[in-house]
């Protein structure tokens, strides 16, 4: 991996909002000048206006073609994955200042794990960094090929577009040809560029909510102060660097991925007598924070993964029915074989990174019972247990309570989830070709 920089973690998120803001989905910084705000408002009027009527348009061709399944499945494909891009930026646009919020949730504790000397933790946010760079590398490349086929590699007759559209007047005459070929180019690319933004900065949000749990979880493990020393803060970035390219030159084992250092996820954490009861006392206080983060990830974000949900079971199973159709059309066969594995793709990487946060999760309540309490147990020299019964057992009762990503409470995400929703897309599209036959 290349050098980087101290903020590793905000480097897609960066882009991301950028994204958000200049395409009229956020409003921007409340530094901007007023002209621009007033720009920003009609811009997003405008792609919303412009985004509806395309939707109109498809409609009015379903309509028009009722009674052909094949022109159905073909527009149902993109109004379907047109009407998910809809409602997600409607859900960011309305839900602004929680998820605004919620970035400062997530993203300010790793401000200070990342400066902190254990190499374990400082592995794990390089690594998190990797797989998020191949997230966001991976989706870019799929949206430019998918973009490339419907645009360039789909040969077209003479008056036709890229999408089958309907439209009060004809379209096969100039100027309104070009006109509309130019619309059709520009929602496409939009389009592409802000579910690009949204879903990346919702994977975002999982991901680094999984490794400040893997922090959580270590210095549960670590609270023996005997046993294991606190981090030591640098404050310089340069040095941090210098961690990093010495990690770069090792052959990282599994032992290297271990933290083995007692955590900080404040700085002001750090004013305290160290002793075992003053960690664990702060690991509590970490995990009612990081509980409350999930649940308003959940309460924000939810609809997200449900609609996420919804819509790739529907493009999964149209796509395979169109790839049944139009086999024998390499043109075709692109397209929507490139539709397919972006949505194939798009809900994997939800899953994925639902089923690692889950995983880490479930590893809390053993390592809070492998905290060293018996250490507690000398340091107050106890000779009832009702204090080490208050700090230590009843604190376990809330990590008992499965710490997970739900969509509205009717799905987790999760591999197994993932493979539900490709046996039921698979299901559906059975059901479409003996209909067809």
């Amino acid at each position: 991996m290349e050098d980087i920089a101290i903020d590793i973690h905000r480097k897609f998120l960066n882009i991301n909002v950028a994204i958000l803001r200049y395409s009229g989905v956020w409003p921007l910084l409340p530094s901007a000048k007023a002209g621009w705000k007033v720009l920003n408002s009609i811009f997003r009027i405008v792609n919303f206006v412009f985004f509806i009527t395309f939707l109109m348009a498809v409609a009015a061709d379903v309509a028009e073609n009722y009674d052909s399944l094949e022109i159905v499945g073909n527009d149902g494909c993109f109004f379907i994955g047109t009407t998910m891009a809809v409602m997600k930026a409607c859900k960011f646009w309305n839900s602004y200042n929680k998820i605004i919020k919620l970035i400062h949730e997530v993203y300010d504790p790793i401000d200070t794990l990342i400066r902190s000397s254990d190499r374990g933790i400082l592995i794990n946010i390089k690594r998190s960094h990797f797989e998020e760079s191949v997230a966001h590398y991976g989706f870019c490349v799929l949206c430019t090929l998918f973009a490339f086929c419907i645009l360039f590699l789909i040969p077209r007759e003479k008056g036709s577009l890229p999408f089958r559209t309907v439209y009060p007047f004809d379209v096969t005459k100039s100027p309104y040809y070009e006109l509309i070929m130019v619309y059709q180019y520009y929602c496409l690319v939009y389009l592409l560029a802000v579910v690009l933004a949204m879903d990346i900065t919702t994977i975002g949000f999982i991901r680094w909510s999984a490794l400040q749990l893997i922090a959580l979880t270590s210095n549960f493990k670590n609270c023996n102060v005997k046993l294991y020393k606190s981090t030591v803060i640098i404050k310089e970035p340069a040095d941090t660097m210098k961690i990093f390219d010495q990690i770069d030159k090792l052959e990282i084992t599994y032992n290297d991925w271990e933290v083995k250092q007692y955590l900080f996820f404040d700085f002001g954490e750090r004013a305290f007598e160290d002793s075992f009861s003053r960690r664990f006392k702060i690991c509590i206080k970490n995990h009612q924070r990081l509980v409350k983060t999930i649940f308003d990830l959940n309460g924000t974000l939810s609809f997200l993964m449900l609609v996420q949900f919804g819509t790739s079971t529907c493009i999964i199973c149209l796509n395979g029915y169109q790839l049944i159709l139009k086999g024998g059309n390499q043109a075709d066969l692109a397209k929507f074989l490139s539709y397919l594995v972006l949505s194939f793709t798009e809900l994997f990487f939800w899953c994925w990174y639902g089923n690692e946060f889950t995983s880490v999760a479930d590893t809390l309540t053993y390592n809070q019972w492998m905290s060293g309490w018996e250490e507690f147990t000398r340091e107050h020299d106890l000779g009832d247990r009702n204090e080490l019964t208050n700090l230590v057992t009843l604190s376990m009762i809330p990590a008992m309570k499965q710490l997970e990503f739900k969509a509205v409470g009717l799905f987790n995400l999760s591999m197994p989830t993932f493979l539900s929703v490709v046996k039921n897309s698979y299901s559906i599209l059975l059901l479409l070709n003996q209909f067809t036959e």
